[in-house]
């Protein structure tokens, strides 16, 4: 079922795929080259309002706003900034203008699809002749997975997995720096020798954000059947994964409670107080002004001895042409520009965000003028295989707060690995039958 559902959605990529391609051929049979975006032949002046959840709109007209003016003068950006969860429940009860999405893979159903904002937009993609298989293609077949067949946006960047580490800790304790390519034990072994209490300071050698990663599984284990639609948390897939993590926060001299255990506050223990030698966000990266007097450095994400190379699925996130647009096709010119090599070379080698772009230049250069990245492994950031997506469910951001719930239960020791999944599988599966009776 699964499969199928992937077989479908390749099957009619790769048909869009050789339509476009058709469209690219010159009368010679030669491929002839195309532009980003084809400007529309009308050149009227348009206002264009951005819903994007990060930042000011002083940061997004610098990041994104101006270019976007410069690149299409007849565009004016409209930003419309974040508020509360309810802020786009409010903007369509209203009716105000809203043409372009920012929104991430975990947060599609909640700010989009539930309230019927999506706008199939394969016509312009056929008509601007935007090539899909530049981008990592996962990235793709997750939309489509999510639109059966349909596409609703395009691609932008990735959010990065990788191993943040602590030199100062692995040289208090002469123990080696972690490496590319290292496995989920080794990292083990290195967290096992770092998870030392020293004149009264409890150091830890290893922490993962979990919720983060189940949402990311390098398995590709499903949260939800997508037959049944029913939670499938009490697998042997999903014991082995929690079973992993948990033997990083059972090593002697750790203790734990539930406030402990929450992931702004593990973070603050690396950043804050760095007494952690070793930290995985599995979703974010920091600024200069976060890791600032740190000796730090960067590694690949650890990866299972079984599937060497695999990194956690990404985590795409994508920009949207609203249903409610009246410039559908001018928002769309504009989403295309922002997921071209055009716009994103300039934001690679700044090091500003992770492109979902195959493209090799982009990923040479990337952070080469970021004063962050100077003399770091910055190309740690860059997966080079990604597991593929696990089945796309409205459930799946529930099942995955539920298995960090379960993680708890077995770090602070209130429940064994088996009960605490049959836990979150049941909670899981009574969230979906009270909204099948809604």
């Amino acid at each position: 079922m699964i499969i199928g559902k992937m077989l479908k959605s390749a099957m009619v990529l790769a048909a869009l795929s050789s339509a476009i391609a058709c469209g690219q051929q010159n009368s010679d049979g030669g491929t002839a080259a195309q532009p980003v975006t084809k400007p529309s032949e009308k050149k009227e002046p348009v206002t264009l309002a951005f819903y994007w959840p990060f930042g000011v709109e002083e940061t997004f007209m610098k990041d994104y706003g101006g270019q976007i003016q410069k690149k299409f003068p007849h565009v004016t950006v409209k930003f419309i900034p974040y508020k509360d969860a309810k802020q786009i429940d409010d903007l369509v009860t209203t009716g105000d203008q809203l043409d372009v999405m920012g929104i991430s893979i975990g947060s599609m159903d909640a700010y989009m699809l539930r309230l019927g904002l999506q706008s199939d937009i394969t016509p312009y993609i056929t008509k601007y002749k935007t090539d899909l298989s530049k981008y990592e293609p996962t990235s793709i077949e997750m939309l489509m997975q999510i639109g059966n067949g349909h596409i609703y946006g395009l691609p932008i960047f990735d959010s990065p997995s990788a191993v943040y580490y602590n030199k100062d800790i692995f040289n208090k304790f002469g123990v080696a720096y972690p490496k590319d390519g290292m496995t989920w034990d080794t990292m083990y072994e290195m967290a096992r020798k770092l998870t030392v209490k020293d004149g009264g300071t409890q150091y830890y050698g290893a922490l993962i954000s979990a919720s983060h990663l189940a949402l990311r599984n390098p398995q590709s284990l499903n949260m939800i059947d997508p037959v049944k639609n029913k939670a499938v948390l009490t697998t042997d897939g999903w014991k082995s994964f929690l079973d992993n993590l948990t033997r990083f926060y059972q090593l002697p001299g750790m203790e734990w409670d539930k406030a402990k255990l929450q992931i702004a506050n593990q973070g603050n223990m690396f950043l804050k107080d760095r007494t952690v030698a070793m930290w995985l966000p599995v979703s974010a990266t920091y600024t200069e002004k976060e890791l600032a007097g740190m000796n730090w450095d960067l590694a690949t994400f650890p990866t299972d001895a079984k599937n060497p190379g695999v990194n956690p699925q990404v985590y795409p996130f994508y920009m949207f042409v609203s249903q409610t647009s009246k410039f559908k096709e001018q928002a769309y010119e504009v989403i295309a520009y922002l997921a071209s090599e055009e716009f994103q070379l300039e934001k690679s080698k700044n090091g500003q965000f992770v492109s979902l772009l195959k493209s090799k230049d982009i990923r040479q250069i990337y952070g080469q003028d970021s004063t962050l990245y100077k003399g770091k492994n910055a190309k740690a950031l860059l997966a080079e295989k990604n597991a593929p997506p696990m089945q796309v469910s409205k459930y799946n951001a529930t099942a995955g707060g539920q298995l960090f719930n379960a993680f708890i239960s077995v770090v602070t020791g209130v429940q064994d690995t088996n009960t605490a999944l049959r836990t979150a599988e049941e909670t899981v599966n009574k969230t979906i039958e009270a909204d099948s009776k809604k």
